[in-house]
Parts: structure tokens; sequence; C-alpha cells
């Protein structure tokens, strides 16, 4: 998740500044500088760096105990509402039922603050456990950026594929796919995008995909279900699901390739 400041803006150079405004003999003020505006293009400089400005005195206004539950939330991936009441309890050092209240108050201005570097804290309830959720998401960029913080572009692939093969009808969204049948797909199978036009897999992407052993495969899987992209069923099938923070994360994508039914169902969820 990007978490730096925005980039510092710099001035114009010298042969960009605008020559001094001429005046009429006599009209100008006695040792007084001309106010005449200046052309908008040398504007854009000073409502960026009000912008950056406006970003730091936010965060700068935020409580240490704020900083601290941004870092865990962070660090979390996602985190139930449950546990992250709990959290701000400890941190703050109050009575739970007292937390329990101001809660919203405590994580909105976090959220605000959050929105100068294009994130923000999401709320979802997720449809495995019915709990409430909460992480830190990126408002912008398509799946591959939201994930490239940990996963080389072929994990990334590698997930799209099985996202895919998890999104293929109701039944499977549903019941999800077993991991022989996700590694198969692997294999050959393009994406969904690719032949709707919205930004599936290349053929090269799929082909780097194909390349990855059977080993280097389950472990990115495993590593998916740790981080929260994806879940596994606990019973012996142990078939793959879609995990919460794939919902948090990838909550518009997921509306716009979802089967009719499960649209529905997480429209309402979401």
């Amino acid at each position: 998740q990007p978490s730096a400041d925005p980039p510092a803006s710099h001035g114009p150079s010298e042969r960009f500044r605008s020559p001094p405004p001429s005046h009429p003999k006599g009209r100008e003020p006695a040792g007084r500088e001309s106010s005449a505006r200046p052309p908008a293009e040398l504007s854009l400089p000073r409502r960026r760096d009000e912008g950056a400005q406006k970003m730091a005195n936010r965060d700068a206004a935020l409580s240490r105990e704020q900083h601290a539950f941004l870092q865990a939330l962070m660090a979390k991936g996602a985190m139930p509402e449950k546990s992250a009441k709990r959290l701000y309890a400890e941190i703050a050092n109050m009575d739970p039922a007292e937390a329990n209240k101001t809660f919203s108050r405590f994580w909105n201005p976090i959220a605000s603050a959050l929105g100068y570097l294009d994130l923000d804290i999401r709320l979802i309830r997720y449809q495995e456990d019915q709990q409430l959720y909460m992480g830190v998401v990126n408002k912008t960029g398509g799946e591959a950026a939201k994930l490239a913080t940990r996963l080389t572009p072929e994990q990334i692939a590698l997930f799209r594929v099985v996202l895919d093969e998890i999104m293929r009808d109701d039944r499977t969204v549903e019941r999800g796919v077993d991991v022989i049948t996700a590694l198969n797909a692997t294999q050959v199978a393009p994406t969904q995008g690719e032949t709707q036009g919205d930004g599936g897999l290349s053929q090269a992407q799929t082909q780097s995909v194909a390349k990855m052993s059977k080993m280097e495969k389950e472990a990115t899987l495993k590593q998916l279900c740790k981080d929260g992209w994806l879940a596994q069923t606990d019973d012996e099938a142990g078939f793959l699901k879609l995990g919460v923070r794939a919902f948090l994360e990838l909550k518009h994508f997921l509306l716009e390739q979802a089967p009719e039914r499960a649209r529905a169902k997480w429209e309402r969820m979401l």
C-alpha cells in the first residue's frame, strides 16, 4: 500500500516567469510593486504546494493514538471491526464500552487524512462469516497495482487467473475451486478480461504463469491466503474462495466481473 508523501513541487524556472507588467507613465504607484495577477499556469505550483501543506496539516493534527492505530491497521491489511475497536480501547486506555461509542469519531479523521494520498479506510461485511472488516485501501490503479507491493508480476498474473476461475459462475463463487483445478487453470486458460477487453492478462503474462513451477504456484497461493486476498475452506477439500482483502481492495472490479446472482448479493453486502 503506498504511504509516501506526494513529491515536493518545484516552482517554474526563470525563463517561464512573466515579465513585469507595463504601466502608462504616472499610473503605477511610486515605491510599490505591481499587484497584477500572474497567469494561471504560474499559479498551479502554488495550488499543489497548498494541497501538500493541507495534507501535512491533517497528518500533524492526528493524535499519537490515531497514528498508532493506523500503523497497526496497515500492518494487518484487514482487521475485524470488533478487533479494531478493542485495539482502539487499548491504545487510548479507554473503557471498551466508551470506545465502542466513539470509534467512528476516532477513525474518520484518519480516513480524511489518507484521502490526500488516494487512500481510504473501507468497511465491508465478509460473506463467509458475516463479520464487518475494515482496512486501508488504494483508491486508484487497477487490481494489479493494489497487489504489486509484495508480489511479482508472475504471481499477480497467477492470482488473476485463479480469481477468474473462482468467478466463472455463481456455483464456483459460492463453493470455491479446489487447488488442483486452480493450478490446472493457470496452464492454458486466458482470463475473462482477455476476451472481454477489460484489462485481462496478455498472452505473455499467461505464458509467464504457465512457466512457473508447481511449487512456486502453491507457495504463491499460500501467500495470497495468508495476506487475505484468497481464503481456503477448513474442510478436507480446501477450496479456494475470495478473501476479505479482495473485497476491500477490489470491490468495484469484483462487482463488474461477478456473475449475476453473486453481483446482486455483493451489492447488498458491500
